[in-house]
């Protein structure tokens, strides 16, 4: 160090003539260089911090995709000023996308996702590639959006480069953008799911052809590579004897008669998937159904009980059955689908048919961790608990599938209530279940996840 000063000085000497004006370019331009790369440091670790904030944001806003868009974009918002708080508002600039698949590459959107899993509306310009189809998407004009895409960039002071004359940079405009559902695809979660039908005497003809139908969309909707599925029936169904006949044989799924209501089984039709008990597909390539799978088999030909409606047996042994059977660190769930209230039907113990009960297997299954979706098929308020006393004497069965739920609130059976994205559903007897069915499919199986939009 020492010898380096002395060169210098040397330099600066009044007998080196033009050395001193040169030597005083050269360090300038020394020490600008030096400024500038410390600056360029500095604007690349904001670039970063700028990064960070919008994936931040675009996760958290997505948290609430695709049903409620306002609550989405403040949520993206901030999270991103917190992430960055050198960032303003108007610094931000947040949209909405619908991305669906073209899992047959045919170039158009494939019509089972819409409105399931968006609806941007007749409006809709979608771009196609790679299997995949978006297109923009206006809440504000009533369209459903799955895509959260968040924006933001902000100018960088220098603290060195003005020396040269740069007095600040720019981070440039980072995106980042985040997808709540099927996004394209077929769930991406792994998750252990036993399906529970209503099949009772109160479900019609017609119900029961809704039901089948809402089934056979969820296999659709799911990937037999990643989610195994359980069928369950409500009432239960034959261990022995007759199984259904014909191009459905071997399936079980016929209803067991009062007689038979104690050795019978809540979980006939065990879980189907690639490396399951069942090891087959229920959904072919092409996304229809495999009728040749035994879960598709008892979709097909399962027959109506007549043993009353019990709520909370089949709760407890869907949770039994998960937990016996279930893959280790799978995510569980149970759907509950039923059109009315508990009825004893003379089989089984009556105490088993009371909201209290129900109430109480279904705390029990997600205190194991199991996540339960409730839906009232044409359930209404007026449908009330037969519990003579407790906290669900004269309350409306509503009421309790909201609270048999996972983490959902008791909206009444309004519109909203299948909007607020919640695990509980509630929609008069019509083929909305279906689309009710893909909702919940999405709702244990789609975690938001960063995507790249196809461009």
């Amino acid at each position: 160090m020492h010898a380096a000063w002395r060169l210098i000085r040397g330099w600066l000497r009044p007998d080196h003539g033009q050395a001193a004006p040169l030597l005083a370019m050269t360090m300038t331009a020394f020490f600008g260089m030096g400024a500038l790369t410390i600056d360029v440091g500095y604007i690349w670790h904001e670039h970063q911090n700028v990064q960070n904030a919008v994936d931040a944001g675009a996760l958290a806003g997505a948290q609430a995709l695709p049903d409620n868009a306002i609550e989405a974009e403040s949520k993206a918002l901030e999270f991103v000023l917190a992430n960055a708080p050198d960032l303003t508002s108007a610094d931000v600039h947040i949209s909405f996308r619908c991305l669906v698949g073209d899992r047959n590459n045919d170039g158009v959107p494939d019509p089972a996702d819409i409105p399931v899993a968006c609806n941007p509306g007749g409006n809709a310009v979608w771009f196609v590639a790679g299997g995949l189809a978006v297109s923009n998407c206006i809440p504000s004009e009533g369209d459903k959006c799955n895509v959260l895409v968040v924006t933001a960039g902000m100018d960088v002071d220098f603290f060195m480069a003005p020396v040269m004359g740069i007095l600040n940079g720019n981070t440039g405009n980072l995106n980042a953008a985040a997808c709540r559902g099927l996004c394209g695809g077929s769930p991406n979660t792994p998750i252990d799911l036993v399906v529970v039908i209503d099949r009772t005497g109160s479900m019609s003809s017609t119900d029961i052809t809704n039901a089948r139908n809402a089934t056979r969309a969820l296999l659709q909707t799911y990937d037999p590579n990643l989610q195994w599925l359980a069928l369950g029936f409500l009432g239960p169904s034959r261990t022995s004897g007759s199984t259904c006949g014909g191009a459905n044989s071997p399936a079980r799924g016929l209803a067991a008669s009062a007689a038979q209501y104690a050795t019978a089984s809540w979980v006939p039709v065990a879980f189907t998937g690639i490396g399951a008990p069942n090891n087959e597909a229920y959904r072919n390539a092409d996304g229809t159904v495999n009728n040749s799978s035994l879960i598709a088999k008892a979709v097909n030909c399962f027959d109506t009980s007549g043993t009353g409606t019990n709520l909370s047996t089949p709760v407890t042994a869907a949770r039994n059955y998960l937990l016996a059977n279930g893959r280790p660190g799978v995510r569980k769930g149970i759907l509950l689908e039923t059109d009315g209230s508990p009825n004893f039907g003379g089989a089984g113990s009556s105490s088993d048919y009371t909201c209290a009960a129900a109430a109480s297997a279904a705390a029990a299954a997600k205190g194991d961790g199991i996540e339960i979706v409730t839906v009232g098929f044409g359930v209404t308020t007026s449908d009330t608990c037969p519990d003579s006393s407790g906290a669900y004497k004269n309350v409306s069965v509503v009421h309790l599938l909201a609270d048999m739920a996972t983490e959902s609130t008791y909206d009444s059976c309004t519109d909203p209530e299948n909007l607020d994205g919640d695990h509980f559903f509630c929609l008069p007897k019509s083929s909305q279940l279906n689309g009710i069915f893909q909702t919940a499919a999405v709702a244990l199986g789609g975690s938001p996840r960063l995507i790249t939009l196809p461009q």
